[in-house]
């Protein structure tokens, strides 16, 4: 699991951008899952990583990518998680090609449980920490909730814990849970 804990910082002195949808929500989402996992163990390792420098060019999972602790072979499934404290009915996700099958049982599982009205697929971009993993062959997925309510504050001062929403963090969460038992 991987999401990026930078955002822009500070503006000058007195300029701050707080970064609560974009990405506190994301890297909330790896310690609740790591927190689950400690409790629930699989029968494989799960690693949780969350990167700095995304918001400057994907700094530091390009660098983790080059210089793995474990081989990138050895990664079943990479899920990244990205501005999900919005309301956005639709959940955005990107997909590497040697993720198509685990998107299909995200697919699957979403239909049977609705969770979300959709997963709506799109071309995979440099857009956030999967893509350096998902250009060396990974199967990986990005989630990401965009063009809800929240999402008008990205990137601005006003993306604060005031402005995120997170009724959609539940179902993202169960999710991910479901699909990390079914997924083979």
């Amino acid at each position: 699991f991987t999401a990026h804990y930078d955002h822009l910082g500070l503006l000058g002195k007195k300029v701050f951008f707080a970064g609560a949808h974009d990405n506190a929500s994301g890297t909330a989402a790896i310690v609740t899952l790591a927190a689950h996992y400690a409790k629930n163990r699989p029968e494989y390792d799960i690693y949780f990583i969350a990167f700095s420098g995304e918001d400057a060019n994907l700094r530091g999972s390009v660098w983790y990518a080059e210089h793995p602790t474990i081989a990138l072979s050895n990664i079943k499934y990479l899920v990244n998680l990205d501005m999900i404290g919005d309301n956005n009915p639709e959940l955005y996700c990107e997909v590497s090609d040697e993720g198509m099958d685990g998107f299909a049982l995200f697919e699957k599982i979403n239909a049977e449980k609705s969770y979300f009205k959709a997963l709506d697929r799109n071309k995979l971009a440099d857009n956030s920490d999967h893509y350096p993993f998902a250009e060396r062959g990974v199967p990986c997925i990005f989630f990401m909730n965009e063009n809800g309510d929240a999402f008008k504050y990205y990137h601005t001062v006003y993306d604060t814990f005031d402005n995120a929403i997170f009724c959609i963090y539940e179902p993202t969460f169960k999710l991910i849970v479901e699909f990390i038992e079914k997924f083979e």
